[in-house]
């Protein structure tokens, strides 16, 4: 008797397991474009950072990848964001702001905002380094951009 229960609750868990499966998988049109280089900066031969960009049907899709700073981890990490409301060049203003005069001075000259669907938080790196430097961080990594890094990325 045992067996035949263990068997019917076998049986019905079996033919709803399919529909429960089939209910979290949608599948997604393959997209025939293809990513453009924006723009991207070098570390000693691999690229440090990206930023691609893919127009679509209504908007233009950027993809910021990113090289995680510890070295330990050998860690890239990406950003995805449209177009929509000049956010590329609310980007680069934002970046490049850090290197200002009167906001490298000031200490708690930090930018928090969502890029895309991440929250991301900038700030100006800590360290012995001679030259400038920001932490572009996100809860997947972290990478240092120069002010020449982030003017190669956006292609200036």
């Amino acid at each position: 008797m045992k067996f035949l229960s263990g068997m019917i609750i076998a049986a019905i868990l079996l033919s709803v397991t399919p529909t429960v499966l089939l209910a979290q998988l949608t599948e997604q049109r393959v997209s025939k474009e293809k990513w453009q280089r924006y723009g991207k900066t070098k570390s000693i031969g691999v690229a440090k950072a990206t930023l691609d960009y893919r127009v679509n049907e209504t908007d233009t899709t950027f993809l910021l990848l990113l090289e995680d700073e510890r070295k330990e981890l050998k860690n890239f990490f990406s950003v995805s964001f449209s177009s929509r409301g000049n956010t590329l060049e609310s980007l680069y203003t934002i970046l490049i702001s850090f290197f200002e005069k009167e906001n490298w001075r000031n200490d708690e000259y930090i930018k928090i905002f969502t890029l895309g669907n991440t929250k991301v938080s900038v700030y100006k790196a800590a360290g012995l380094i001679q030259q400038k430097a920001i932490i572009f961080s996100t809860d997947k990594g972290r990478c240092r951009l120069t002010k020449n890094e982030i003017n190669q990325l956006f292609d200036r």
